[in-house]
């Protein structure tokens, strides 16, 4: 089976302008995925799980992220019951930002905006911090109400504000986080949410495990004994499951399709799909659009 990237996700910047802010509300887990620009994210109320590249840990207010461009990442409610959402605050910019002026005065203020946005453009791995006086928070919600109110200067007020910003992450301690995965209390529960929300991405059972501190064998057989299906079986059967949807839905063809729930290998695709629903696509989507005319499997 061949699989492609994981998703990279764009960002509408307004008006030309290279900067961002938003407030999010995490009630669910969101696809893993990347940014072609920087994002700086702060916890401003609730506990959640972040992976990060290849890294898992618990995150809760008060955390502060620099991620680069390119590393991947999503959040995760540890548990979907809990009283309050996790909440978070990003500001998001493009990498013109970061461009020194290049001002050949060697202005005092110029040298050290140099140093600031050489160490953070250079950066290739994440960044974390844990404030210590609200020093990230009043930035943060500054930020924000310039955003909301987008009066008349709003735009600089933003810039300055994130210069400020990284100036007080450069000056601040990086915070170590565990390196060890998180343990997961309901593993079965987090591989089935996970599956549902990453069936487009290309899933390693191996990669899943080393986040959640279990090892493959015991969660196959904790699978198998909740669902009486492997991981395998699973993620072919949510794969599968969406394909019917979007033939019934759509006019796309079989192969949009398969890409879109994350198979490339159109033999692959057709072999899984007619083992679960003893159909070819094309089959299906005909006895479930009442002989309507549309794309065949080419």
């Amino acid at each position: 089976m061949t699989t492609t990237e994981l998703k990279i996700v764009e960002h509408p910047f307004e008006n030309n302008n290279p900067l961002s802010f938003l407030t999010i509300d995490v009630v669910q887990s969101y696809q893993q995925h990347a940014h072609p620009f920087y994002e700086i994210i702060y916890v401003s109320e609730g506990k959640g799980l972040l992976f990060i590249d290849k890294e898992s840990f618990e995150v809760s207010e008060s955390d502060l992220f620099f991620i680069p461009i390119g590393i991947h990442h999503m959040f995760h409610l540890q548990d979907h019951k809990q009283p309050a959402p996790l909440q978070i605050m990003n500001c998001m910019f493009l990498p013109e930002v970061l461009m020194t002026s290049g001002n050949q005065d060697n202005l005092a203020w110029d040298e050290e905006f140099q140093e600031i946005a050489g160490f953070f453009r250079k950066s290739e791995r994440w960044l974390g911090y844990r404030e210590q006086n609200n020093e990230f928070a009043r930035i943060m919600y500054s930020m924000h109400l310039n955003q909301l109110n987008a009066t008349p200067g709003y735009r600089y007020k933003l810039y300055l504000s994130l210069l400020e910003l990284l100036h007080t992450m450069h000056m601040h301690n990086q915070f170590s986080y565990p390196t060890t995965p998180m343990t997961i209390e309901d593993p079965v529960a987090f591989a089935i949410n996970y599956v549902q929300t990453h069936y487009r991405d290309p899933l390693k059972l191996d990669e899943l495990c080393q986040w959640i501190s279990i090892s493959p064998r015991h969660l196959q057989r904790k699978l198998k004994q909740t669902t009486s299906q492997t991981f395998i079986q699973l993620l072919q059967n949510v794969r599968v499951m969406h394909s019917c949807e979007l033939l019934i839905e759509t006019d796309w063809s079989v192969q949009m399709i398969a890409a879109e729930v994350g198979v490339h290998d159109m033999k692959y695709f057709y072999r899984i799909f007619k083992a679960r629903c003893g159909l070819t696509p094309s089959q299906f989507r005909k006895q479930h659009t009442g002989g309507t005319s549309l794309p065949t499997d080419h």
